[in-house]
């Protein structure tokens, strides 16, 4: 059943003098067809009612749900950052000491020149800060990976 073209464009309107969108000269027209046509009247009036029941829920659900959900977003955000932060200066200590320790006990039985056991120094601490990097990057990312729950 197609609404004659009309009540379509009234149908439109309605919904702009329900969000006070309308300009004085669109209320008029909405009330004037309104005041005729019974379909259109109905639908006015469930918007009304549609409206009413929204801004409702707004005012009584809303600001307790919403900082309630905002403080344990705030403090999850905070603590989850400081834990990596001690996470990841601990790793990159015990991996470095382990690093060291090794690169330590080859260069020393070696007969390297200085600047070549500095190069290899450099390359392995550079290796541990960069495993822990992605390591940390991969755990973050799966929290968010849209692809985790589809199966093969």
């Amino acid at each position: 059943m197609t609404l004659p073209e009309a009540c379509e464009q009234i149908r439109f309107l309605i919904m702009k003098v329900v969000d006070n969108e309308a300009s004085h000269e669109e209320e008029e027209k909405v009330k004037n067809h309104i005041s005729q046509c019974s379909e259109c009247r109905d639908e006015y009036h469930k918007m009304l009612k549609i409206k009413g029941a929204t801004g409702e829920m707004k005012k009584q659900l809303l600001p307790e749900m919403a900082w309630d959900e905002y403080w344990r977003h705030l403090y999850n955000r905070l603590e989850r950052g400081i834990a990596w932060i001690f996470i990841s200066i601990g790793a990159i200590i015990l991996l470095g000491y382990a690093v060291v320790d090794f690169v330590n006990s080859v260069l020393v039985h070696s007969q390297l020149t200085p600047l070549q056991k500095g190069g290899i120094l450099i390359i392995s601490l550079g290796a541990v800060i960069l495993f822990i990097s992605v390591l940390r990057e991969k755990l973050m990312v799966r929290r968010y990976d849209k692809y985790r729950e589809v199966k093969r």
